[in-house]
């Protein structure tokens, strides 16, 4: 059997693990706590209500979206209610990364079939959640801009439509081949300020969500959380509060940790964008670059939500295809870390958040395989930049 006809097996295997995540989703099928799975869809399918009837959510903390999410969140309501359109658009943005991930496979001449098993597998590792949530629409928009990342008008384009679907698809810039670096910057602006501009026109204020943004704490998932919640698991206490969409440590210090990780965040990725800048990554791969960004953006970030897991699976799936060095240790971590984060949630998050033993451990497992991954990124990127021979990321996997 050649790799290349083993897509339909896959094709199949897509389709039962979707299977699976909509019965668990839809509480068909027994899943510990399904009830939470789909449960950010109401909302979205109420703030859809209120658009739908000219009312927007300016000034809603629960709203942490740029404003093109919220033509999503319409399309499904109006497709059906109750959850089921928008879970319907996610499937379609699901099954497009698959396909396009499946038609890559057929142009390779190796026809390695890595990358379509991690995006086959990913509701299996970190949950059901994946349909559950807006962040595979982001995805879908860079995976796809990163796969046409020779074409400057595509991967601009691409890349500023999912930064007005979520920010963090900006860091796509950074992958942005050097020799193509002004007309992808500029594709990406007039994208982005065109689509602003309707956006606004649309509905007005529609970038307030970038003061809530500012407001928000640690939320008990983060890296920088970390020490409270083990705290809160031993011999002390830690208060926390449902806040801003998500449940944040109400602790001292907590500004003062936020402000740091921000800090080492801004100065990782300003470090990457320097050696963008320098051209000293033009040897590595777009998809390797934006994966390290991604990773450093989670691992700096005040929330690490289990659904941005979604985020690593793609680009993940895309470095598959050329795998650097330590990727089976790289990807055995993530692995590890989607899995466990679907532990947490939404299997044993009441007993996480109340500081019991058992899931604080698990977490700081999840944290540690987050951060490890996030360090063979960085070293495998770092030891590209003294090699002298082309394309030493991608030597062969270990």
């Amino acid at each position: 059997m050649t790799k290349n006809s083993r897509l339909p097996l896959l094709a199949f295997a897509w389709v039962i693990t979707r299977v699976w995540a909509l019965s668990s989703g839809y509480q068909i099928l027994p899943y510990p706590n399904s009830q939470y799975l789909f449960s950010d869809v109401r909302l979205y399918d109420w703030w859809a209500g209120n658009i739908a009837d000219g009312h927007f959510p300016i000034n809603d903390p629960m709203w942490q979206y740029p404003p093109l999410a919220a033509l999503v969140f319409l399309a499904g309501y109006l497709i059906a209610g109750k959850t089921i359109g928008f879970v319907f658009l996610a499937l379609l943005a699901d099954f497009a990364i698959f396909a396009l991930l499946s038609n890559q496979v057929i142009k390779s001449r190796n026809g390695n079939v890595i990358p379509v098993m991690i995006w086959v597998a990913t509701p299996l590792l970190m949950g059901p959640i994946i349909l559950g949530r807006f962040d595979v629409f982001p995805t879908l928009a860079v995976v796809a801009a990163l796969l046409y990342s020779g074409s400057p008008r595509a991967f601009g384009s691409l890349s500023a439509i999912g930064t007005l679907l979520k920010v963090w698809p900006v860091l796509n810039l950074i992958a942005t081949p050097p020799t193509k670096f002004i007309k992808s910057t500029l594709w990406f602006l007039g994208t982005f300020f065109l689509g602003s501009a309707l956006l606004t026109i649309w509905w007005p204020n529609s970038f307030t969500f970038i003061a809530g943004q500012k407001l928000r704490g640690l939320q008990i998932e983060s890296v920088g959380a970390l020490p409270y919640m083990i705290w809160n698991a031993g011999t002390g206490s830690t208060t926390s509060a449902f806040q801003f969409g998500s449940i944040e440590v109400v602790a001292a210090g907590t500004g003062v940790v936020s402000l740091v990780m921000t800090l080492i965040g801004i100065g990782l990725l300003g470090t990457l964008i320097t050696w963008r800048l320098t051209g000293k990554l033009t040897n590595v791969s777009p998809p390797d670059i934006v994966l390290l960004a991604v990773l450093i953006s989670m691992c700096t970030s005040r929330v690490l939500s289990p659904q941005y897991m979604v985020w690593v699976f793609g680009v993940l799936a895309l470095s598959a295809f050329k795998p650097q060095p330590n990727f089976k240790k790289l990807v055995a971590l993530i692995f590890t870390s989607a899995f466990i984060g679907q532990l947490i949630y939404p299997w044993l998050y009441i007993e996480f958040q109340q500081g019991e033993v058992l899931p604080t451990a698990a977490h700081l497992i999840r944290v540690v395989a987050l951060l490890v991954a996030t360090k063979i990124c960085w070293d495998n990127i770092k030891g590209a930049l003294k090699q002298e021979h082309p394309d030493p990321v991608h030597a062969e996997a270990n």
